[in-house]
């Protein structure tokens, strides 16, 4: 002990070491800390297995979305549970006051953290099924969850910077109220895209798995996120297209999801003059009906109808067959399958397709020797 003493005195030693050297109860104290720590995290596991059991039994799933939202917070109890018990059976002779007041700042930080944070994911679980529940189909997006995190998170850094270091933050709230104008301007684009991203979340007019077409630049896709910058599209060929969200939000674009994610699709198509049009109509329609069911995405609402458009042709009489569809993503196999009805049909009940044609007109002259 003296020698370890004598070694306390020098400057050479780290501060951790001479700090170690004065606490007498050290062991101790990893002794309680380390079992305590054991002990509240089985009675976690225990506690949280048996409340997803009752939660497993209820209608709703918001129980068992809350309680996957506290898992991690749950983390941050544990540790200071264990934290708070070892620090109360400790002897205040032999603690020296520097390490005392390290567990005060210890415990004060992980409270703040924890209860930030789990305020923060109950939020975000609340909102999206409040959300979910609304009629508007409005989902949470990336860029939402990060800005409750966001407005949880900056007081909590204020608190644990005012209560336990002392920070006096007035001055510095002022300091950045100047600099923030210097910080704007330099970021100028960045927040552009924050805040139309924001603004095209909350507006209801463009959710996640939403199907758009945008025309300048011409791209469309699934809305897979609407993140800080930047919104994703996830196009029919799964490639990824990234927009910028100032872009997105004066962009002229159409969302096919909305108002419902039904839509009709038209087939075109070309038959001889010499066609019976009420043959055509009625076994064009006849095809169509007998296929629903049995074509995944054909709908029988609307009726299917087929109109003489664009009309009348260079060698065919020009049709177009409107039918429904579940879905943007169901139309390319839905034209496919009926084409294919209906070439098998007309061949049945012969109606020609017929090929291009060009009548060629040669005029002789009157006389011999003259020119045209």
């Amino acid at each position: 002990m003296l020698t370890v003493l004598a070694l306390t005195d020098t400057d050479s030693v780290p501060r951790i070491i001479r700090l170690w050297a004065e606490w007498h109860g050290a062991w101790r104290f990893l002794l309680v800390f380390g079992f305590m720590l054991g002990v509240a995290w089985v009675l976690k596991t225990l506690l949280f297995k048996a409340l997803n059991r009752l939660a497993g039994n209820t209608a709703t799933n918001l129980d068992d979305t809350l309680l996957g939202a506290l898992q991690w917070p749950a983390r941050y109890w544990v540790v200071l549970s264990a934290l708070v018990t070892a620090v109360a059976d400790l002897d205040e002779r032999d603690v020296p006051v520097r390490i005392a007041h390290g567990f005060s700042q210890a415990i004060l930080i992980l409270f703040v953290i924890s209860m930030a944070l789990a305020i923060a994911r109950v939020s975000i679980v609340l909102l999206q099924h409040s959300m979910g529940r609304s009629a508007t189909g409005i989902q949470i997006t990336t860029l939402t969850k990060t800005l409750i995190r966001v407005f949880w998170g900056v007081p909590a850094a204020l608190i644990i910077l005012r209560q336990a270091f002392s920070f006096e933050i007035t001055p510095w709230l002022a300091t950045l109220g100047v600099g923030g104008i210097a910080v704007s301007l330099a970021l100028k684009d960045t927040l552009a895209n924050v805040f139309s991203g924001f603004y095209v979340s909350l507006s209801g007019q463009l959710h996640k798995g939403d199907y758009i077409r945008l025309q300048d630049p011409s791209v469309e896709g699934y809305v897979a996120d609407i993140q800080w910058r930047v919104t994703t599209l996830r196009t029919l060929a799964n490639n990824l297209i990234l927009i910028p969200n100032s872009k997105l939000s004066e962009a002229v674009l159409t969302n096919l999801s909305q108002p419902a994610k039904t839509l009709s699709v038209g087939i075109s198509y070309g038959v001889d003059y010499a066609t019976d049009l009420e043959l055509l109509d009625r076994v064009v329609i006849e095809e169509v009906k007998n296929a629903i069911g049995q074509i995944p995405g054909l709908l029988a609402t609307p009726e299917p109808s087929n109109r003489l458009n664009p009309g009348f042709g260079d060698s065919a009489l020009n049709f177009t067959l409107n039918v429904g569809v579940t879905e943007v993503e169901s139309q390319f196999a839905v034209t496919d399958l009926l084409r294919r009805r209906l070439l098998k049909r007309f061949r049945a009940e012969g109606i020609r397709l017929p090929f291009p044609t060009r009548s060629v007109q040669i005029i002789q002259p009157d006389t011999p020797g003259s020119t045209a």
